[in-house]
């Protein structure tokens, strides 16, 4: 076998490594990604298990700032606190706990 016909063999070795990692990456993107759709549904179908039948986008919102608080480490009264003022329909501080709750257990870290 001539040196061009070895060259030109490898670098079909090397696109067919290319191309499955290619895809081996997507795959690994999609899988990565479903479970945050689980998680979510998760935490609606927990916030409407407990009564719960809001905007599901309000709700996402609002669990993705707890989240948030909490991996800036601000402390859950404070969260809570600031659920409970900045609330159009005055949530009370127990079901500002329960989404705090269901957000943290949904949603945070998946």
């Amino acid at each position: 076998m001539s040196a061009k016909v070895r060259a030109i063999g490898a670098k079909g070795n090397i696109m067919k490594k290319r191309v499955i990692t290619g895809i081996a990456a997507v795959g690994l993107g999609l899988a990565l990604a479903s479970p945050a759709y689980a998680d979510q549904d998760s935490f609606i179908t927990t916030l409407a298990n407990d009564g719960w039948n809001g905007p599901v986008d309000t709700a996402v919102a609002l669990g993705q700032h707890i989240c948030s608080d909490i991996a800036a480490g601000v402390p859950q009264a404070t969260t809570l606190q600031t659920i409970s003022d900045n609330t159009t329909d005055g949530v009370e501080p127990k079901d500002a706990a329960f989404f705090y709750s269901a957000a943290a257990t949904q949603l945070c870290g998946h």
